[in-house]
């Protein structure tokens, strides 16, 4: 039984196949920025990770502060139903 060779997807095809949430305003900004980066000829896969890892870091890092405070206000919120009670 012979196996037809599946297409080799481009790197464009990759990056437009990634599933981001509509809501997710900084993911959907990075993928498009890479993709406008691949379209002015700038498509190394390894060109393309690079491009990606520096953002998704800096977002990542927005991320993790946000969560903190987030956390800093439950508790505090937690404490003042606690002595309410």
């Amino acid at each position: 039984m012979s196996e037809e060779a599946m297409p080799v997807p481009t790197v464009a095809e990759v990056v437009e196949s990634w599933n981001v949430p509509a809501e997710a305003i900084v993911a959907a900004r990075i993928r498009n920025n890479i993709l406008v980066a691949i379209e002015r000829g700038y498509d190394d896969p390894q060109l393309v990770a690079d491009l990606a890892v520096g953002p998704l870091v800096m977002a990542l890092g927005q991320l993790e502060v946000e969560l903190a405070d987030a956390r800093r206000r439950i508790a505090e919120l937690e404490r003042l139903l606690d002595a309410k009670s």
